[in-house]
């Protein structure tokens, strides 16, 4: 049994079951932001003006009153972004929502989104939702929710997180077989550089793809372009700790 660097073994099952594990945690490479937060769009269509609601359909079970808010009645939260829609240049204002796995949010969780507005994306435009505010003697129209756009971007997103998952995978299963064999005295690899650059390359994999959320949302960069750098981060620390350990011998 090879056991000339037990810390260096035992840092391979720690990476290894951290590499297994991490495909089974729902933020592994996987975007910060909700894809979907065109959902959240608040658009003001009319006001002020005596009749908001024009030639609205509301359906036959919502009735006015039911969907008008004085302005001092809404949460704070719903303050805020009425606000930030009536002082957009387009009246338009979307917030971006963060997703609920992550443990920090450089904006809003969808919990904490106001109750008072419904969002979500329709098909058919009499399908969206309104609100109508009564703020500083006038009336508004507000607008939450969007027309679909369709599913080609998660899609795209979804495929780039399931084959990432699936490489830490497979880089953990081969830490875990490289480890065995290391153990077992049939390790071919004489000065280690290897196995000890998986290693590597397997810790720094990890850690990419927990860190991906945070990436995307405080580093600016898209999400394809954070998970093609880690990719890419990954491949460069092998060889360079390869390098550097050859070098030595």
């Amino acid at each position: 049994m090879d056991v000339e660097k037990p810390r260096l073994v035992s840092f391979a099952v720690l990476v290894a079951l951290l590499l297994v594990a991490l495909p089974f945690y729902p933020g592994t490479f996987s975007p910060g932001h909700d894809p979907n937060s065109y959902k959240y769009k608040h658009q003001i269509e009319e006001g002020p003006t005596e009749n908001v609601t024009g030639n609205l359909d509301l359906g036959g079970e919502t009735d006015v009153e039911h969907i008008t808010y004085e302005y001092e009645e809404l949460s704070p939260i719903a303050q805020v972004l009425f606000e930030r829609t009536l002082n957009a240049e387009s009246l338009t204002h979307t917030p971006v929502v963060c997703e609920e796995y992550v443990l920090v949010c450089d904006s809003y969780y969808k919990h904490d989104l106001p109750s008072e507005f419904k969002y979500g994306a329709a098909w058919e435009e009499d399908e969206l939702y309104y609100s109508i505010i009564e703020f500083n003697g006038s009336q508004y129209l507000l607008q939450t929710g969007v027309l679909s756009p369709g599913a080609g971007e998660n899609f795209l997103i979804a495929i780039l997180a399931f084959f990432f998952r699936a490489l830490t995978l497979l880089l953990g299963g081969a830490i875990i077989t490289a480890t065995v064999i290391r153990l077992s005295d049939r390790w071919t690899d004489g000065d280690g550089s290897r196995y000890s650059a998986l290693v590597g390359a397997g810790a720094i994999f990890a850690v990419l793809g927990f860190l991906t959320p945070y990436l995307e949302m405080y580093s600016g960069i898209d999400f394809t372009s954070v998970l093609l750098a880690s990719g890419a981060i990954a491949a460069i620390g092998y060889i360079f700790v390869r390098y550097i350990l050859r070098t030595r011998h």
